[in-house]
C-alpha cells in the first residue's frame, strides 16, 4: 500500500502564477507578507530595510515562479529566497553601516509592556543595554546559526518546521540552535563580566 505525499496547499497558487494569473500572486504575498517581514525584521533588525527585502523576495518570486518545482514546498522555497537575501544584506557595506539596535519584539509589541519596564528608570536601561549587546551578538553570527534561531527562538517555530523552511534536517536545526546559544552565552558573559 502506497502513502500518498502531502499536497502543498499553495501548489495550485503557485500552479495558477506560473501559468500567469497575476491574482495568485495577490494571494501568496497576503499569505506570507507578515511571516516574511518578522522574519526579516529580526534578522536585519531595521525596519525599512526589512520591507525593501520583502518586497524583493516577492519580485524575485513572480520573476523565478517557473523555476519552482513541486518535489519542493512552496514555503521553503520562498523562505529561501527571503533567508538568501537576508544573507546577502548582511554581507553589504550597507548593512555594516546602518546597523540598528531595535528590539527584536518591537512589531506587535503592546503597550502594558513598554508601561511595566518604564516604572524603573535603572532597570530600564539595563534592560535595554543588555538587549542591544544581544541584538548586536546576534547580528555577528553566522548566516546559518542566525537563521536557525530566529526561526527558533524568536519566532517559536518547531524543529520540524525550521529545518523545513531552511532545508536541512531537524537534527542540524537542534545543532545550530545549540552553537548560537552558546556563542551569545560567551558575549553576553564577556559583557556582564
Amino acid at each position: 500500500m502506497n502513502a500518498t505525499p502531502a499536497i502543498d496547499p499553495d501548489w495550485l497558487l503557485i500552479s495558477a502564477l506560473q501559468a500567469g494569473d497575476e491574482n495568485a500572486l495577490t494571494e501568496l504575498i497576503h499569505k506570507y507578507e507578515q511571516p516574511l517581514f518578522r522574519f526579516i525584521f529580526r534578522y536585519v533588525g531595521a525596519e525599512e530595510t526589512a520591507r525593501d527585502l520583502v518586497q524583493e523576495t516577492f519580485v524575485r518570486l513572480y520573476f523565478n515562479a517557473a523555476k519552482f518545482k513541486r518535489q519542493a514546498k512552496f514555503s521553503t522555497w520562498l523562505h529561501t529566497i527571503a533567508t538568501n537575501l537576508c544573507r546577502d544584506y548582511s554581507r553589504s557595506k550597507q548593512y555594516r553601516r546602518s546597523r540598528a539596535t531595535v528590539s527584536f519584539d518591537a512589531f506587535g509589541q503592546d503597550e502594558s509592556h513598554t508601561a511595566e519596564t518604564s516604572e524603573d528608570p535603572a532597570k530600564s536601561l539595563l534592560t535595554s543595554e543588555r538587549m542591544a549587546t544581544l541584538q548586536a551578538a546576534i547580528s555577528e553570527l553566522p548566516h546559518k546559526l542566525k537563521a536557525a534561531l530566529i526561526l527558533f527562538s524568536l519566532e517559536d517555530r518547531s524543529q520540524a518546521e525550521c529545518a523545513e523552511l531552511l532545508g536541512v534536517s531537524a537534527k542540524t536545526i537542534e545543532t545550530r540552535v545549540y552553537r548560537a546559544r552558546k556563542i551569545l552565552e560567551q558575549k553576553l558573559a564577556a559583557y556582564e563580566g
